[in-house]
């Protein structure tokens, strides 16, 4: 004869599997904050980089000199870039990584379900982006106070930053998914950066584009929700729009499906190249 379980102990146990879930999402978190910790010097070299490739940029772009109002439409474009290229970075090369070593796999076999240690490791990824976009902005801004930039802001530029923000976590999930199926991920996570960082506003703003490479750009990710940003913080003849104005055009709305797509899209991959490879083996050395 079956006995059914009291409900108290159906509740402990609901509350023991949710508890493993919080303390596996926070182990993984921590752990992506203490690798990019212990790599202080290659992290100080890229942020380095980062910043000295898009002043290079702009002053060749300028003719040999900096153009002010181009260094603000570009803003939000180049550091919506440095965040996608250390979230895929870090998910791409982490995933690879691990699997080489034979520790994704292990990390796998647990009662919780993958996608907890997914969430885990995608959070802690785009902390560490955004910490390094933040850093690179803050330099810029300093620039900018120096040359005479003019940026204005609204508490409401956060709604197509936060857009932004979740196109880059379903890009990179994407490709994190990718990674676990395709040879040769790595040259091709460096080719997308390179078209998505001309592309996505970061050294033109796409209205200056011809309408069909417009219409091609906003189809990358960030785009759309790059250019909310720029109208909202770095106006065209000093018009000021609202969030409102982006809204009403379908810039906005047209960004929040764009990022809905993705994130699906690259949740789906990526849990099924995990299944995939827990399946059949791969995950492995």
């Amino acid at each position: 004869m079956t006995t059914l379980a009291p409900p108290q102990a159906e509740l402990a146990s609901a509350a023991e599997r949710a508890g493993a879930g919080l303390r596996m999402l926070g182990n993984e978190i921590a752990k992506a904050l203490q690798v990019m910790w212990a790599h202080k010097t290659p992290l100080v070299l890229e942020l380095f980089m980062a910043s000295a490739t898009y002043w290079a940029l702009m002053l060749f772009i300028g003719g040999g000199r900096f153009v002010t109002e181009l260094l603000g439409m570009t803003l939000a474009g180049y550091l919506a870039y440095v965040v996608s290229y250390f979230a895929l970075l870090r998910i791409v090369s982490g995933v690879l990584e691990e699997m080489f070593t034979g520790t994704l796999e292990q990390s796998l076999l647990s009662p919780l379900r993958p996608w907890v240690q997914s969430v885990g490791r995608l959070i802690g990824s785009m902390i560490e982006s955004v910490a390094v976009a933040a850093a690179v902005g803050a330099a810029f801004l300093g620039a900018f106070a120096g040359l005479g930039v003019e940026l204005t802001f609204q508490w409401s530029v956060l709604v197509p930053i936060l857009v932004t923000l979740a196109d880059v976590a379903g890009f990179a999930m994407l490709l994190g998914g990718l990674a676990l199926v395709v040879n040769s991920i790595g040259a091709i996570v460096h080719v997308i950066q390179g078209f998505l960082m001309f592309l996505n506003g970061a050294l033109i703003p796409i209205f200056a584009f011809p309408g069909w490479l417009e219409l091609v750009a906003k189809l990358v990710p960030t785009t759309l929700g790059v250019d909310a940003i720029r109208r909202l913080t770095a106006p065209v003849d000093g018009t000021v729009e609202s969030l409102g104005d982006v809204w009403a055009d379908g810039t906005l709305p047209w960004a929040l499906v764009h990022a809905a797509i993705l994130l699906v899209l690259g949740w789906a991959i990526y849990q099924a190249a995990i299944r995939r490879g827990l399946r059949d083996g791969r995950l492995g050395a």
